[in-house]
This record gives structure tokens, sequence and C-alpha cells, in this order.
């Protein structure tokens, strides 16, 4: 006794006109649009996802991956903003600025961003799920230590912003800065390769690794940008004035295009994380959960 099509019995809404479809058999077509339903079926399911182990504890790695997302930006804004502002009024004014509320603000954001940045790599790198341990390995021991040495840094920049650590080593204000960038970005390096890791790991439950993908680019674009930052803007503070006028101003402007790349890139991140985030907040449907098979199409004896 044959069986009749399968037909969606959950609120699944066409890819292309949002139409839903429920009731429709799974071989049919959007009567609006045109368009297959299997097609919609294989980009809403995301079916190569569904055969991975699901972690124990989606909602509190999601929450984690946002927050760390959330920690790269504000560190971001912090210590990319106020040195460019720095740079454009010494550029147009003529004298560099004195320090300003600014220079604080930054400095503050940098530090409530290595805050999120440490809790989001807390409640990432617990040991207490199995899949995500094996899958993952030494993955959290990088990124915990790449945290610890990028706080450091941050550590750094906070006291010479407050105290002057310039007053008790022979180290000038800027030079304290920039070595302070410096062990951030190193560890910014560290903690990158157990974050890509992660991204890895739980993108693939995310439209087939798309948006782990692009976060993963983003990761490795945002260190390229940051260190050629970090050696520009060096280079045009040390740079012997008048006699290299034009090329420190040309550094200062890489420096500055560099520092916009790699907000770019951190508002690039959070995206992506939030889409990994909602889709391990709220998995798609089963196939099962989806389609079903609606009756038989006869009890009659078939004849003989």
């Amino acid at each position: 006794m044959p069986l009749t099509p399968m037909a969606v019995t959950h609120e699944l809404k066409c890819i292309r006109c949002a139409y839903v479809l429920r009731g429709l058999p799974v071989t049919g077509a959007c009567p609006e649009c045109g368009r297959l339903v299997m097609l919609t079926l294989v980009e809403t399911l995301d079916l190569p996802s569904q055969t991975l182990a699901q972690p124990r504890h989606a909602k509190r790695l999601a929450r984690g991956l946002l927050t760390i997302g959330a920690g790269i930006l504000l560190w971001t804004v912090g210590t990319t903003a106020p040195p460019a502002g720095r740079e454009l009024v010494e550029y147009f004014s003529g004298r560099p600025p004195a320090d300003s509320l600014a220079s604080y603000l930054g400095v503050s954001l940098s530090l409530i961003g290595i805050v999120l940045l440490s809790i989001g790599s807390v409640q990432l790198s617990r040991r207490d799920d199995r899949v995500l341990l094996a899958e993952t390995r030494n993955a959290g021991r990088w990124l915990t230590a790449g945290v610890g040495i990028w706080a450091v840094g941050a550590a750094m920049a906070v006291i010479a912003a407050i105290v002057g650590l310039d007053r008790f080593v022979r180290i000038s204000a800027d030079g304290i800065t920039y070595s302070s960038l410096a062990v951030q970005l190193l560890g910014a390096s560290i903690a990158a390769q157990g974050l890509r890791t992660y991204v890895t790991v739980l993108g693939r439950r995310c439209r087939r690794f798309r948006h782990a993908g692009s976060a993963r680019q983003s990761i490795e674009a945002m260190l390229i940008a940051g260190a050629i930052a970090l050696v520009a803007s060096l280079g045009a503070s040390v740079l012997p004035q008048p006699f290299y006028a034009d090329l420190a101003l040309f550094l200062a402007v890489i420096g500055f295009l560099s520092g916009g790349l790699l907000l770019m890139g951190a508002v690039y991140l959070l995206v992506n994380f939030g889409w990994i985030r909602s889709i391990l907040e709220s998995p798609p449907p089963t196939l099962e959960s989806v389609v079903h098979v609606i009756g038989l199409e006869s009890t009659a004896e078939s004849p003989n």
C-alpha cells in the first residue's frame, strides 16, 4: 500500500516570498513564487548540522561567545578612537592636545572590554561539556592564556593613565602606551588561536560554517590590521621632526585607516557571533518535526 507524499506540518516560510508552506507536499512548489518546497527545507533545516552532537550547555556557550564579541568591540573602540582623535587634532591645530576626558574614557572602555572578554572566556572554556571538550581540545587554554596576557597589557594602560607609570620607569608616556598595546596584541594573537577553534566548532551548527567562516576571517583580518596600526603609529611618533614630517604623516594616516579596519572587523565579528548565538539558542527544527506522512492511500486489498 503506497503512501501519499510527505507534507509540511511546521510554520515553514518560503525562503523567497515568506509564504507559509504548511500543508503543502514536500515535493511541491510554493503557490506564490514557484520556489520548490524542498529547497526551502534544505536551507531552513540545515541538515548537515543535525548530524552533530549538540553541546550540553548551548545557551551558556552562546552567551559566552556574544560576550566575547561585545568585549572585543568595546576594547577596539577604546584603543583606536582616542589615538585617532589626538592625531587628527594635532594635524589640524598644529600642536599636540592635552590629556582629556576622551583618553580616560578610551582606557575605561578598553578595560571594560577586557573584563567582558574574561567573562566570556570562562563561559567557553569550562570543562563540563564532554562533546565540546573533545572537539576543542586545548583551545580553552589558549583562549584563557591569551586573555590573561591581554589583561596585563590593559592594566599597564590603566596604571599609566591614572597614576602615571612614566614616573617610576625611564620610559616616555608614548613608550608605555605602545608597549601596552604590543602586549595586548600579543595576548590577542594567542587568544585568537583558541577562539578560532571555538568559532569553527560552534559554527558547525550555523548554516554549514557560513557565519563561522566569516567570523574566522574577521579575527585574522583584525590581527593583521592591529599589527599594521601599531607599527605605523609607533613609526609616526618616533620619527624625528621636522626632517621626516611627510613620512610621519603618511604613517599616521596608515595607522588611522588600519584602526578603522580594526573597528569594522570588530562590528562584523559581533554580527557573526550573533548569528551563531541565535542558532545555538534556537536550533533549526528537525526533519521529523517539519514533515510527516499524511496517511495511507487506501486500506482496500490490492488485486492479485
